[in-house]
């Protein structure tokens, strides 16, 4: 986890992994309610962050690369 200051109104708290990375094609549907890979998910996990954080203000970015892992960024405002 990094954070870091982007200007004077927000900051970046990024999290990165180094896995398998997410396809594009799977990556242009995150967030979206009741998309899961997993067997017992239900989707609503990642919708919901992302609510929460747009509530605030903020936004969230997520890029990744397959075999080189993934890195979601959420940039809030901190005035």
């Amino acid at each position: 986890m990094t954070m870091t200051r982007v200007d004077n109104d927000s900051i970046n708290i990024s999290f990165m992994d180094q896995g398998c990375g997410i396809s594009n094609e799977r990556l242009s549907h995150i967030g979206e309610p009741y998309y899961s890979l997993k067997e017992k998910g239900t989707g609503m996990g990642l919708m919901v962050c992302h609510k929460i954080i747009q509530v605030h203000g903020g936004r969230m970015e997520i890029k990744s690369m397959i075999n080189q892992g993934t890195t979601v960024s959420v940039i809030l405002p901190i005035s």
